[in-house]
């Protein structure tokens, strides 16, 4: 999600099981990289671009252990523009994390 849309939520199967692999091939190739490769500035905001210049953003993730899989690291070193590798990734911080209050 951005100030100026969001991406597709994506709803797990049930009893479905989140690894790397699953989490590589179905959401990040998936709906999010759709969302990334947006270009529009008007519509719905499903439709809209995500940011006014992806090059200026930064794709956070969580500490979970799909998210800090060598292999999801890899790709969102090689797809995402100014990707922060999970060194870099700010502390454990609800204030920090605009999703946390969306959940609310």
């Amino acid at each position: 999600m951005s100030a100026r849309a969001v991406s597709e939520l994506h709803i797990l199967p049930p009893k479905c099981t989140v690894n790397a692999k699953y989490y590589v091939d179905e959401i990040l190739a998936g709906p999010c990289q759709d969302s990334f490769a947006r270009k529009r500035y008007t519509g719905t905001i499903l439709q809209r671009r995500l940011c006014q210049n992806m090059s200026n953003s930064v794709f956070q993730q969580d500490g979970a252990p799909a998210h800090t899989s060598k292999l999801s690291q890899q790709w969102c070193q090689l797809n995402l523009p100014n990707y922060w590798a999970k060194e870099v990734w700010p502390g454990n911080s609800p204030d920090l994390s605009p999703i946390e209050n969306l959940w609310a």
